[in-house]
């Protein structure tokens, strides 16, 4: 059972489709050691929804945090991702499987990040006063 997912998604095939996403991405992030699940976490938390400076890199270094760094392209930046992020990543000891859990752990976190502005009650009460 993936679980029941969001409240919107109540009683709906969407709430159980959506839950079995979020674990399923979920899993991605225990590729990461908890300083970059931390970071990730911390990053998208502070996010403000705008798009990242072009004129200076906001990510962390490849070399030193590939797998912060994809993740965080992958939720913030996707078009900036380039081959050598990807290379940066892959070691002996990860697969093409991981390449699409991480990826999907990006892409997952932001999701979630939108989600949770979007039905958080400050953010319900400004959508009813916009005309």
């Amino acid at each position: 059972d993936p679980g029941r997912g969001p409240a919107w998604a109540a009683g709906t095939p969407v709430g159980p489709a959506y839950a079995a996403l979020s674990a399923t991405a979920a899993m991605g992030a225990g590729l990461l050691n908890a300083d970059d699940q931390d970071l990730v976490r911390t990053t998208l938390r502070d996010w403000d929804g705008s798009h990242p400076s072009l004129t200076a890199d906001p990510f962390p270094d490849r070399s030193e945090r590939p797998g912060a760094r994809l993740a965080l392209l992958v939720a913030l930046a996707p078009y900036r991702i380039t081959e050598a992020d990807v290379a940066a990543w892959r070691r002996p000891e990860h697969t093409d499987h991981c390449l699409v859990h991480l990826v999907a752990y990006g892409a997952f976190a932001a999701v979630d990040r939108i989600e949770t502005s979007l039905t958080a009650p400050g953010a319900r009460a400004a959508a009813r006063e916009t005309p």
